[in-house]
């Protein structure tokens, strides 16, 4: 396949491209005058792939500005490259007179009556005319369902859009002119950019080109589009650059798309859980965590408290944009630690449902219970996440320190641990993944329309009842020198830490992982070392199952000593959790989480 330089285009004197509607993409194409004289189907398409994007085409290295200093408009692009539909945000006509040969099937109207209308309307909004010039002050976001375009004042412009009318073909409804909003890479992050183009070929008869590329842009969405956005950001996030991180690198993307938000900031520990639990449910579509792990814990957990609950579940979708210090969420689902990259997979993912995990424990006379959608620990591993806190500013690293230190001093936790299997064998853990993975990508579309009732939401393991007989003690050999008890439902609990490589969206099940302090120092290194890839998992020392329940019960605790879920600290005393199936609408790419490579260890 040929790749041409930029410097192989062939430019004209308008201010948009030609292009051709493929089934991946819009074909930028030569630039004469003949719109047919390509044939599409024997054309050399360039695809630079940029792999942080997942485009086939490289728009930072190929993408060239014109006059204007606007760096978010791009005139040209270089000829026989594709916009991906995947980085395709939005689209919008710029030719009012194509809209109405679209919408309109009076085939008497007079192709010049609409070119005196599309004038008149250039002299209205600019209150001059000159050369059949039209300058466009509209934006991307003033589209309506129909594709009609509102007015709105040139200030939300950020460039005007030159548009030479001598050369649209009104009485051509295949020559349409329409603004494409797409994102490009500039500096390891997205950036939203915008060209004019001009559709000379389709692959079909129907004329609504927009529509079209709105379509194949969004094939999660279909045509319900108008989705409206909940943001909750904790402006203490990610050492204090939470909002910063939004403002820069998310609300730009947002503001171009037609998704409706709404922005609220925490002002106190534990307010988004009152938030998600007064929320107008009819109002939002989704709530979108700007933050690390906590905020999305208490989302999900202020919709567990509400008395409509069951009606909560089925219609709020809870996601993360990675603006913390811990970003696992964001990882897991959307691949990425990035703010912008996760933007673009919230715009794009399918919405799937995921397990959650049900925490009880005894409070006083009355038994609470907790949703924890990631993780719960004791060990060394909630020693280095809770007992680290006063060190929060070094970042992420300060867990890894915590980490070593408390593996270096063989510090055990006695306990007892009594678990039901789903899977107990290392050996026969592949198989199940295997099986669960393709179960779960063939009934996508049933886990998404699952009706969450209350029932639910009942336990099978109350905490009160007697620990059943079908479930296991682990040996005591092990729980009375724990090291590291963790319990996961996503693979990665941070970036490049890929804990739990077998965990899936919706199995029904949790990866339990116990290390136990008889292990000498040098293998716990080994150990340790081998977490980015995930193959501790097949070290000898090191247990790993898929269980549905557990209990633990901890010997000798002190008020040192203490249980973390999801990052929250809670009282070193009996808990118990339970798997609960497919109660969280997410949104994840192509319906999993980022993979793990667990197939291929």
């Amino acid at each position: 396949m040929q790749l041409l330089d930029s410097d192989s285009s062939i430019t004209n004197n308008n201010n948009y491209s030609r292009g051709i509607l493929t089934d991946d993409g819009i074909l930028i194409k030569s630039q004469l005058s003949n719109p047919f004289e390509d044939d599409p189907e024997s054309m050399n398409v360039r695809t630079l792939v940029d792999d942080t994007v997942g485009s086939y085409f490289c728009f930072n290295t190929c993408c060239f500005d014109d006059s204007t200093n606007d760096p978010s408009r791009s005139s040209l692009l270089p000829i026989n490259t594709i916009i991906p539909f995947h980085n395709i945000i939005n689209a919008r006509y710029l030719n009012t007179a194509s809209i109405e040969s679209d919408d309109d099937d009076d085939d008497d109207d007079d192709p010049n009556d609409q070119l005196m209308n599309t004038v008149s309307q250039v002299y209205s909004s600019t209150n001059s005319l000159s050369s059949g010039i039209q300058k466009n002050n509209y934006t991307a976001s003033d589209e309506n369902q129909n594709g009609k375009k509102t007015k709105t004042s040139s200030s939300q412009e950020q460039a005007n859009t030159i548009i030479d009318i001598s050369t649209i073909s009104l009485s051509n409804s295949n020559d349409k002119i329409i603004e494409i909003t797409f994102i490009s890479s500039h500096n390891n992050n997205l950036i939203p950019k915008k060209i004019n183009v001009l559709i000379d070929y389709l692959p079909s008869t129907s004329t609504n080109i927009v529509e079209q590329i709105l379509l194949k842009s969004y094939p999660n969405l279909g045509k319900d589009r108008n989705k409206s956005l909940l943001i909750i950001i904790n402006p203490h996030g990610g050492k204090g650059k939470a909002l910063k991180l939004f403002q820069e690198h998310v609300e730009p993307i947002l503001k171009l798309t037609f998704f409706k938000f709404e922005v609220k900031l925490t002002e106190y520990h534990r307010h988004a859980m009152q938030i998600a639990r007064k929320l107008d449910l009819d109002k939002f579509d989704t709530i979108v965590c700007a933050s690390g792990d906590g905020i999305p814990y208490e989302v999900i957990n202020g919709l567990y408290q509400r008395t409509d609950r069951s009606n909560a579940f089925n219609k709020l979708c809870v996601t993360q944009l990675p603006c913390g210090s811990g970003n696992a969420m964001s990882i897991s689902c959307h691949g990425t630690g990035n703010p912008s990259h996760a933007t673009l997979s919230l715009l794009k993912s399918q919405e799937t449902r995921i397990d959650i995990m049900s925490c009880s424990q005894q409070k006083e006379n009355d038994c609470t219970t907790n949703l924890s959608f990631l993780s719960q620990t004791c060990g060394c591993i909630a020693e280095s996440d809770i007992n680290t806190e006063f060190i929060r500013w070094m970042g992420p690293i300060r867990f890894d320190l915590g980490v070593a230190y408390n593996v270096f001093q063989s510090k055990k936790f006695p306990c007892d641990i009594y678990v039901k299997y789903a899977v107990k064998d290392k050996e026969h853990l592949k198989d199940f993944y295997i099986n669960n993975l393709q179960d779960s990508q063939g009934n996508k579309k049933n886990i998404k329309s699952n009706v969450i009732t209350e029932n639910d939401f009942a336990l099978k393991y109350p905490l009160d009842c007697p620990i059943p007989h079908d479930w296991e003690k682990l040996d005591s050999n092990v729980t009375e020198n724990l090291s590291i008890f963790y319990i996961g439902k996503m693979p990665y609990i941070s970036n490049n830490v890929n804990f739990f490589p077998a965990a899936l969206p919706n199995d029904g099940t949790m990866d339990l992982v116990v290390t136990n302090t008889t292990t000498p120092v040098s293998r716990m290194t080994s150990i340790l070392l081998s977490l980015d890839k995930g193959t501790h998992l097949s070290q000898t020392e090191v247990l790993y199952s898929k269980i549905v329940a557990y209990k633990i019960v901890p010997k000798s605790p002190n008020n040192k000593n203490v249980f973390s879920i999801d990052g929250e600290r809670f009282n070193y005393e009996p808990l118990q959790v339970e798997i609960i199936p497919g109660l969280v609408k997410t949104l994840l790419k192509d319906g999993r989480f980022k993979d793990s490579n667990f197939e291929s260890m």
